[in-house]
C-alpha cells in the first residue's frame, strides 16, 4: 500500500476547509483523517490537533508522519473523547463513508464546546454524481456477488473492503445537510465547487485497471491538478462538491 501513501498539497476541499478555520483555535479534531495529509496543515492554526480514522494502517502511517498530532483509530459513531473538548471538528469527504450519520453528528455535538464550528465537505447531488467510482464495486457486490469474486479473483486480489466503504458512497443536497444539522448545528455559510471530479477519477479507475498501479500513480500527478484547478469554480447545483461552515 506504499503507494497510497503519498503527500498531498494543501489544494482542493482541504485548501478551502483550512481558509475556513477560525483563527486562535485551541483544539481541533479531524474526523476521518486518513493518515494525515491534510491533517498536518492545521498546526498552523491550531494549538493542539487531532485526528482519528478507523483504517489501522492510516493511523500508523499518520503517526509515523506526523508525531506532533494526536492520532487514534476510531470511527465517527464513537468519538474517544469527552464532552464540550474541541473548539473545530472537520470532516473532509467524511459524513457519506459513516455507518449512522444521526449518530456520529451527535457525537460530534457532544464533543463540541458551546458555540464550537463544525466544517464538512460532502459529494454534492450534482449533474455527474452517477459517475461516483466508489460505488461501482459495490453495486456488483451487492447485485452480482459471483461475478465481483470472479473478477478479484482474475486480478488476483483478495477481497478486503477498507473501512467506510461497505455501504453505497452517498451524495448530499444541501437540504440534506440542513435536516441532518437539525436541532444540532446552524449553517452559516456553503459552498458548492467543482465538476469534472467524477470524470477525472473515472479516467484514474481506467488506467489502473488497463496499465496498473505504476502508470496511474504517474497519471494521478496530472489527473490532481486538473481536480484542484476544476475545484476553484462553483458550478452551482450542478457542482460535485459540497461544503458547509455550521455551528453549535
Amino acid at each position: 500500500m506504499k503507494e497510497n501513501f503519498i503527500e498531498h498539497p494543501l489544494e482542493g476541499r482541504g485548501k478551502l476547509t483550512y481558509k475556513w478555520l477560525p483563527n486562535n483555535i485551541n483544539k481541533l479534531l479531524d474526523v476521518g483523517c486518513a493518515y494525515g495529509y491534510y491533517t498536518k496543515f492545521y498546526l498552523n492554526k491550531c494549538k493542539r490537533v487531532y485526528g482519528i480514522d478507523p483504517n489501522e494502517d492510516f493511523i500508523r502511517i499518520a503517526k509515523e508522519k506526523y508525531p506532533k498530532i494526536k492520532f487514534k483509530v476510531s470511527n465517527a459513531e464513537s468519538i474517544p473523547y469527552k464532552d464540550n473538548y474541541f473548539g473545530v471538528v472537520l470532516l473532509n469527504d467524511v459524513l457519506e463513508h459513516v455507518e449512522n450519520e444521526e449518530k456520529a453528528l451527535s457525537e460530534i455535538y457532544r464533543i463540541l464546546k458551546k458555540e464550537g464550528v463544525i466544517i464538512l465537505t460532502v459529494p454534492n447531488k450534482g449533474l455527474l454524481w452517477f459517475m461516483d467510482v466508489d460505488n461501482y464495486s459495490w453495486y456488483v457486490r451487492t447485485y452480482f456477488p459471483k461475478l465481483y469474486i470472479l473478477f478479484n479473483k482474475v486480478r488476483r486480489k483478495e477481497i478486503k473492503i477498507k473501512p467506510g466503504y461497505a455501504n453505497k458512497h452517498k451524495h448530499y443536497s444541501i437540504k440534506n445537510i440542513e435536516k441532518l444539522f437539525e436541532g444540532k448545528f446552524k449553517i452559516e455559510k456553503f459552498i458548492r465547487r467543482g465538476l469534472f471530479d467524477m470524470v477525472v477519477c473515472n479516467i484514474e479507475l481506467l488506467v489502473r485497471i488497463l496499465f496498473g498501479e505504476k502508470i496511474c500513480n504517474k497519471a494521478k500527478i496530472i489527473l490532481d491538478r486538473i481536480n484542484y484547478f476544476d475545484y476553484n469554480f462553483n458550478y452551482g447545483k450542478l457542482s460535485g462538491a459540497l461544503v458547509v461552515f455550521g455551528r453549535k
